[in-house]
C-alpha cells in the first residue's frame, strides 16, 4: 500500500506519527509525505498522489477532489484520522467507488468519556472546591453541596454514534434517558439502555442534564433557541460538547445570566471564545476550550490502526472496519 501523508510537519503531525507510525507508514509498502511545515494544497496534492492507492488526511488537508482524483488513478482509500469527512471527500470521489475510512467511532467513544466527566465535575463543583482549596487553602463547610448522577433524569439531543456511548456510560448511573432524534431510536438500544424517545420540549422542560450532541448543518444551527432555553428547568444543567452554533449563543448566554440554570460548554458559535464574552463572568458556568476529545494520546493509536486497517483492505481484500459510506457522511457535521 502507497500512501499520500498529507499532514503537515509540526507538533500535531507528530501527535499522529510518533517515530513508530512513521517507520510503519514507511514498513506497509512506501510513503510518500507532505514535505512543508504548513497545510499542502490542492495542487501539490496533486503532484504527489500520482501512483498511491491511500490518500491519508487531517484537519486543513487538501478536499480529494475531481482535479487531485485525474491524477490518482491507482487510488482506492481515504483514510482520514479526524473524525467528520465532509471538508474531504467529493461527488468525484463517492462516483468512482473510492472507500473512506475514519478516526470517527474512536473519537465518538472518547468524547463520549470527556462529555460524562463534565457531567460528573460541574455536578460536584469539583473546579470550584478544588480552587478554593488549593488556592485559598478554603475547606469545605456545612453548607458545602454536591450533587450526582444517579437517579437523575438525562436527555440526550441527537442519537449518533457519541450519544450511543454517552447511553452506554450513562446505563450504570441509574438514570432515566430521554433521547430526541428525528429518526426512531434502535430498538435494541431502546431496550438495553431504558431509552424514551422524547421531543425537544420534553427534554429541555423535563432533564435534570441536558447533553446536547447535533451535528451542524444549515438545518441545526441555532437549533436550540431561547424558546427551549427559557423552558430548562431550575437547578438544570445544559452541556454542549457538539458545536457551538447549534445553539444560538447570544440567547443561552441571557438565559444563563438569570442563573437559574448551570452549564458546561466546550464549543462556542465563535472559536476562540472572545475575550468579552459574558460567560468568563458567570458563576453557573464551567467553560472548556474545545477539549471534549478525543484525548491527545488516542491520536498515535487511532492512526496506527487505521493504517492497518487500510493495508489489510488495499493489501489483502479484507473488510473495512471503520468505512464512512456516502449515506453516513451525509449525517456529519460540516466541520
Amino acid at each position: 500500500m502507497k500512501s499520500l501523508i498529507t499532514l503537515a510537519r509540526g507538533n500535531t503531525f507528530h501527535s499522529f506519527f510518533d517515530p513508530e507510525n512513521i517507520a510503519l507508514a514507511n514498513g506497509l509498502g512506501s510513503a510518500v509525505w507532505n514535505p512543508h511545515e504548513r497545510r499542502m494544497t490542492s495542487e501539490e496534492a496533486a503532484e504527489l498522489v500520482a501512483d498511491c492507492e491511500n490518500y491519508v488526511t487531517l484537519w486543513g488537508s487538501p478536499r480529494l477532489d475531481e482535479a487531485i482524483l485525474a491524477r490518482a488513478p491507482k487510488l482506492r482509500l481515504l483514510t482520514h484520522l479526524g473524525g467528520t469527512v465532509v471538508p474531504f471527500v467529493s461527488d468525484a470521489l463517492w462516483e468512482r467507488g473510492i472507500k473512506v475510512i475514519s478516526a470517527n467511532a474512536y473519537f465518538a467513544e472518547s468524547v463520549a468519556e470527556g462529555c460524562l466527566a463534565y457531567i460528573l465535575c460541574a455536578l460536584r463543583d469539583i473546579p470550584k472546591y478544588s480552587t478554593e482549596l488549593k488556592g485559598q487553602k478554603k475547606w469545605k463547610t456545612s453548607h458545602s453541596y454536591t450533587a450526582g448522577l444517579m437517579g437523575k433524569t438525562v436527555g440526550l439531543v441527537s442519537y449518533g454514534a457519541i450519544a450511543k456511548h454517552m447511553a452506554r456510560l450513562l446505563s450504570q448511573f441509574k438514570v432515566r434517558i430521554l433521547v430526541y432524534d428525528i429518526k426512531p431510536l434502535p430498538a435494541e438500544d431502546v431496550m438495553r439502555y431504558g431509552l424514551q424517545q422524547a421531543s425537544l420540549e420534553e427534554i429541555f422542560s423535563e432533564c435534570d442534564v441536558i447533553s446536547l450532541h447535533t451535528p451542524l448543518f444549515d438545518a441545526t444551527r441555532h437549533l436550540i433557541g431561547k424558546k427551549l432555553l427559557s423552558s430548562i428547568k431550575k437547578g438544570a444543567l445544559f452541556v454542549n460538547t457538539s458545536r457551538g452554533a447549534v445553539v444560538d449563543q447570544q440567547a443561552l448566554e441571557s438565559e444563563l445570566s438569570k442563573g437559574s440554570f448551570r452549564a458546561v460548554l466546550d464549543v462556542y458559535e465563535r472559536e476562540p471564545l472572545e475575550a468579552e464574552s459574558i460567560l468568563y463572568e458567570l458563576p453557573n458556568v464551567m467553560l472548556m476550550p474545545h477539549m471534549a476529545g478525543p484525548t491527545v494520546d488516542l491520536h498515535a493509536y487511532l492512526t496506527r490502526e487505521l493504517l492497518l486497517e487500510g493495508a489489510g483492505y488495499i493489501d489483502h481484500g479484507r473488510p473495512l472496519t471503520h468505512e464512512i459510506t456516502r449515506g453516513m457522511a451525509a449525517t456529519m457535521s460540516e466541520k
